[in-house]
């Protein structure tokens, strides 16, 4: 029987397989429909509200630098600065003022972009927002983009963008002002090549005062080994000098200190080599005087004599021993006392040395610190350096070549949508219904907190069910199931009872309506099956059962309680599917009374039967269920599946361990079986296919008989 006490440390915990998305659509599909149905109902209305087509209109332009002969070699093919020079020139399509001039060219027209009585100021920066310009990776084309919910003179208004800013393209010089610019950058190099001279020579300071040649991130300190090494000592020392003053602490307690001296000691003492000569001398004269006394009379004088020199020897050995003891007693203590002061000493230098290596790790560390940051300030610089270097050789090289714009293709009339619509905004409405209907019944699953499987048990407990139960709602193959449980079951409470000797077994529940009652008959039934004399006991007031009811006049277990009656004879006998078993009776209170009487007819029935099982009351609901759980010899917890939570059952775990019952089970009961998969689902179908493999076996040899 996996029956533990609840200090056996746990198993490691199972994974609990709550998470079948079938499963949840079968037992919330109603509610999985509404969602789906409110989610297309509101959806086709935000549809239709909001399905507007989107028609675009896209122009293509050309830029390409066009160098003149002053270049050397083929480098007019290599151009470090095109990519900035193409992205300028895609910037600078939407630019304010060619999309202020471009509408004004509209004149009339300009009402397929421009709102009645809105400014040109809010129309040119709309357009702005939305005008898409984007260079076409490895070319030299750059597409303008315009998308509107009008297609009328959408094209127009993109050509318009267009020629306009090839005029302004033609009219602007890329690169004036030529010497100035060269001059500043000029200025701007000598500057930051002076600050990474200075910062290189501060580097260099560094490096000598520290005895490093480099500086990097990756490399450690050589202070950070010596504080590990120093902490780890320090620590140990610590620990040495805890222990050696608990030792002293120990022998100078005033009450178990003696006590602990003389255990000390004894065995200190028992090897001396002198005590053990002495003892050997004393015990070999002791030995002889035995002999000499053998046959004398108590009154004769050399009895008398030898009597005496045995009390010599008794004393003489108290003495050597007691000196022994305090000099030993003496020996220790001292001892202890310089293990202290050793410890003490040990962890002061260590204290000392470890500050002075921190000490010395902040001096390192703030130089190797500056020392990197001096690094990163140099690398930055050196980039910028390379910038500027690039810079002046595009001026110099390139500032004379300019460039040339030209269209590729005009934007055409747009014919069809690119985006948007009601059809598509209703298929992605879809999309999203059946999205949410799938994820729905999941979702409530996941928030419902209730105990489903075995597998949230182990995992909550830290332990593995005895047995599982689940609901067969009429179906053979579950029956089968159950039965095979039940049948395990009966055969580990049999187990307990011939190894442990363990004869009464409690069975609670965490909550109500967990099957205590009908467990406890159907298990004394199948305990019968086995051979085993067992006898159920009610002793749930709250809510009695009518099964254990046995005639008008017999008594149940409030009357025994009571004083009235004898308890062999209130046990209702085994009839009609049911077992042995004593019923509460009419009790007086919703909880029990006389526990010593209670004990005293408990006793009677193990000693008429080989297994007592009491139905007791549920584990959270009444202080009865505490009692007897911690008189039973073994305790069954049923957690009933789909009433509990996992903050109850930690409850009724925690009750159980300040108990502290001599063995525990926990039974999961009122398991569903679902259709979507699972672990009892596939177990179901075992007992299906061998069932037929059976009756197929029997209807062949009914057949060869006949």
């Amino acid at each position: 029987m996996n029956a533990t006490a609840p200090g056996t440390p746990p198993n490691p915990p199972q994974s609990t397989g709550t998470l079948m998305p079938l499963v949840s659509f079968r037992r919330h599909r109603r509610i999985a429909l509404m969602v789906m149905a409110v989610v297309v109902v509101f959806g086709a209305g935000f549809a239709w509200v909001k399905g507007k087509a989107v028609y675009s209109a896209t122009a293509v332009l050309y830029v390409a630098p066009h160098f003149v002969n002053i270049l050397k070699e083929s480098k007019e093919l290599d151009i470090p600065a095109y990519d900035q020079f193409i992205e300028h020139q895609a910037l600078t399509v939407p630019r304010y003022d060619i999309l202020l001039e471009s509408l004004a060219k509209l004149g009339d027209r300009r009402y397929v972009w421009q709102k009645k009585k809105e400014s040109d100021r809010r129309a040119a920066e709309r357009l702005q927002a939305a005008l898409e310009v984007k260079p076409v990776k490895d070319s030299y084309l750059i597409t303008v983009t315009l998308e509107s919910t009008t297609p009328d003179h959408l094209d127009e208004l993109v050509n318009t963008i267009v020629d306009t800013y090839l005029e302004k393209s033609r009219e602007s010089d890329s690169f004036f002002a030529r010497n100035v610019r060269l001059t500043s950058l000029r200025e701007r190099r000598g500057q930051i090549q002076g600050e990474i001279d200075a910062k290189l020579a501060r580097r260099t300071e560094i490096a000598q005062e520290l005895s490093v040649t480099t500086f990097s991130e990756q490399l450690a300190s050589p202070y950070d080994k010596l504080l590990i090494e120093s902490q780890n000592a320090l620590a140990m020392a610590q620990r040495n000098r805890l222990a050696s003053e608990a030792a002293l602490a120990l022998f100078e307690d005033r009450k178990s200190g003696q006590d602990a001296i003389a255990a000390a000691a004894f065995d200190t003492i028992q090897k001396d080599p002198g005590l053990i000569s002495l003892k050997g001398s004393l015990y070999k004269r002791r030995s002889e005087l035995l002999q000499q006394a053998s046959g004398l009379d108590p009154r004769h004088p050399l009895k008398i004599q030898i009597d005496r020199e045995f009390k010599e020897i008794d004393e003489e050995l108290n003495r050597t021993v007691d000196k022994l003891t305090e000099q030993v007693a003496k020996s220790f203590i001292d001892q202890r006392k310089a293990d202290v002061k050793r410890d003490r000493q040990i962890e002061q230098e260590l204290s000392l040395q470890l500050e002075s290596f921190r000490q010395k790790a902040s001096w390192f560390a703030a130089l190797y610190n500056e020392a990197l940051s001096l690094s990163d300030e140099i690398e930055r610089s050196r980039k910028q350096l390379d910038m500027i270097d690039e810079r002046i050789e595009f001026f110099e090289l390139e500032s004379r070549a300019p460039g040339f714009v030209r269209v590729e293709t005009y934007a055409r009339p747009p014919e069809l949508p690119v985006k948007g619509g009601r059809k598509k905004l209703f298929a992605v409405v879809l999309v999203l219904a059946l999205a949410l209907g799938a994820a729905t019944p999941v979702g409530l699953d996941m928030l419902d907190q209730r105990i489903r499987t075995t597998g949230q048990v182990a995992k909550i407990i830290g332990h593995r069910p005895v047995a599982w139960f689940v609901e067969h709602h009429g179906s053979p193959d579950l029956k089968r199931m159950s039965a095979d449980q039940l049948r395990r079951l009966a055969i580990a409470v049999n187990r307990e009872r011939e190894m442990h000797g363990s004869r009464l077994v409690s069975l609670t529940s965490v909550k109500p309506e967990a099957g205590v009652t009908d467990l406890a008959l159907d298990l004394a039934a199948e305990l019968g099956v086995l051979g085993v004399p067992t006898v159920v006991v009610e002793a749930d007031p709250l809510k009695p059962d009518p099964r254990y009811r046995g005639g008008s006049a017999q008594p149940g277990l409030a009357d025994l309680l009571a004083g009235s009656g004898e308890v062999t004879a209130a046990v209702v006998p085994a009839a009609g599917g049911l077992p042995a078993r004593l019923g509460t009776g009419t009790a007086p209170g919703r909880q029990l009374f006389a526990y010593p009487a209670l004990r005293r007819c408990l006793d009677e029935l193990k000693a008429a039967y080989d297994l007592v099982l009491i139905d007791a009351p549920p584990l959270l609901l009444s202080a009865d269920a505490e009692y007897l759980v911690e008189i039973a010899d073994v305790t069954l917890l049923l957690v009933g599946a789909g009433q509990v939570k996992p903050g109850e059952l930690r409850r009724a775990a925690g009750i159980l361990e300040k108990i502290d019952p001599k063995a525990v089970g926990f039974v999961v009961t009122r398991l569903e079986v679902y259709r979507g998969g699972g672990y009892y689902a596939k177990l179901a179908e075992e007992f299906a296919l061998a069932a037929s493999h059976e009756n197929g076996q029997k209807h062949t040899s009914r057949r060869l008989e006949g």
